[in-house]
């Protein structure tokens, strides 16, 4: 487990700096996203009462109405959650970086990394754990923003918190941050966890396999995704739908740990 530890350190602090920028840009972000929607809402009410715009407005009826019920606070949510998904991808991106840098970068570091008397599979985990800790820390990040753009706007348009919350739950807008806490934790904490899995041994097979490969993990990862769809169509209710995720989870996370292990110590050559 130290050893786990030790390779975890050293790839987060190859990128921590670029990281820590990439959850204060989101940070920022969520609050100029309140800021510019507040400032549109004020002149959407001084046009409507035909008086001049101030901050006065943020709290009148006006204001509060389109907020809340005209699509404001669905707004806020929705650019919010596509600078979350930014984000997200930028860290699903640095899966693949993570590997193909060491192989083919100037350094060449898997060389290294290789041929240490460890075994060749606590890379594989360190590397995983790496990526896995930034996407948990993006969605955190956006949790902790939430929370200060609820408190912007109930300090400025005196809206209460659990109206906001309300609205939110009750907008049309995708939800990358599940709001119930069974589907945060199937979705958010296990989904993130597996999805990084697929996407790693879909790399080991494209290393293993060289161009026929790239072929097998192209496959690999449309038949993940694919199935997991036809999954959430094919149940109709939730106890039905829980048991098919736990299911095609347990499935899914002993094929790709199994595959990618054989894989990076039977198959990968340097």
């Amino acid at each position: 487990m130290n050893k786990i530890l030790t390779l975890y350190n050293i790839e987060f602090k190859r990128i921590h700096k670029l990281y820590f920028t990439l959850l204060g840009l989101l940070l920022v972000g969520n609050i100029g996203i309140v800021v510019k929607e507040l400032h549109s809402q004020v002149g959407i009410a001084a046009s409507k009462a035909k008086a001049k715009a101030s901050m006065e407005l943020l709290k009148s009826s006006l204001v509060k109405n389109e907020l809340l019920f005209k699509g404001g606070i669905d707004d806020i949510y929705l650019f919010t959650t596509i600078i979350l998904g930014i984000a997200v991808i930028f860290c699903l991106i640095y899966c693949i970086v993570i590997w193909y840098r060491d192989f083919v970068g100037k350094n060449k570091t898997a060389y290294t990394l290789f041929m240490l008397p460890n075994n060749k599979f606590a890379i594989y985990i360190s590397k995983a754990m790496t990526i896995v800790v930034m996407i948990y820390g993006v969605i955190m990040t956006q949790i902790l923003s939430w929370a200060i753009d609820a408190n912007i706007i109930k300090m400025l348009c005196n809206i209460d918190i659990y109206q906001t919350k309300y609205a939110i739950l009750n907008s049309s807008s995708l939800y990358l941050i599940q709001p119930y806490l069974l589907d945060f934790i199937m979705i958010d904490v296990i989904g993130v966890i597996l999805a990084v899995l697929v996407i790693f041994t879909a790399i080991m097979i494209q290393k293993s396999f060289k161009i026929k490969g790239m072929v097998l993990a192209i496959i690999y990862t449309l038949a993940s995704i694919l199935i997991y769809a036809f999954i959430i169509s094919y149940a109709d209710y939730s106890d039905k739908i829980l048991v098919l995720h736990s299911i095609y989870y347990i499935a899914l996370f002993t094929i790709s740990t199994t595959l990618s292990y054989y894989l990076i110590n039977k198959k990968i050559h340097l």
